[in-house]
């Protein structure tokens, strides 16, 4: 086991000390605008428009399909965010109502890095994966969840996001867990007490 962790250790390595500025602002820009297009986070009571109808105050809800919520999304990415797929990717993990949240996690030279959702009031800052902080922790859990989990969609695709080019050691690491995944291998899920 211990010679597992160390492996994985190895094959992870660091994440870069510090994301370089463009590539932050730009991975936040992209979470912010699917979070305005699928209505999360409260956009709509700041004016936002979704281009998903998920029904209205005291009326039947409704739900809202995995592949709606790929071309809702998909509209609001057509802006050009040039890093996507080559230093970030996009997750949207489905509940059984539609979308629940979105985050961003790092790969190529942005590895080791992610955010994910957060209110219109408060900035969506990358962190490191690996920082001891909340906000770290749960991110990791909810990538490594969302790539265990068949009905996220994702951006560029799966394939980009759970594979090697992505940093999934890192989320292990963060969550407790110590297997490292290749391309086509779906993580452990993590035992909670």
């Amino acid at each position: 086991m211990l010679a597992t962790f160390l492996c994985t250790l190895l094959v992870a390595g660091e994440p870069a000390a510090k994301l370089p500025p463009p590539i932050a602002k730009e991975m936040t820009a992209a979470l912010v605008a699917v979070n305005k297009a699928l209505g999360l986070e409260n956009w709509g009571a700041e004016g936002e428009k979704p281009c998903v109808d998920r029904g209205g105050l005291e009326a039947t809800i409704k739900d809202v399909s995995a592949s709606d919520t790929r071309t809702c999304a998909a509209s609001a990415l057509a802006r050009g965010f040039p890093g996507l797929g080559k230093d970030y990717v996009l997750g949207i993990p489905m509940a059984e109502i539609g979308p629940v949240t979105v985050f961003a996690v790092g790969k190529s030279q942005a590895e080791g890095w992610g955010t994910y959702s957060c209110d219109p009031t408060r900035k969506c800052n990358p962190t490191k994966l690996a920082a001891p902080s909340k906000q770290a922790k749960r991110l990791a859990d909810r990538y490594r969840r969302a790539c265990a989990d068949a009905r996220t969609v994702w951006f560029p695709d799966r394939e980009a996001a759970c594979s090697e080019g992505v940093s999934q050691t890192t989320a292990d690491r963060t969550t407790g867990t110590a297997t490292a995944t290749s391309a086509g291998q779906e993580p452990a899920p993590a035992s909670h007490p």
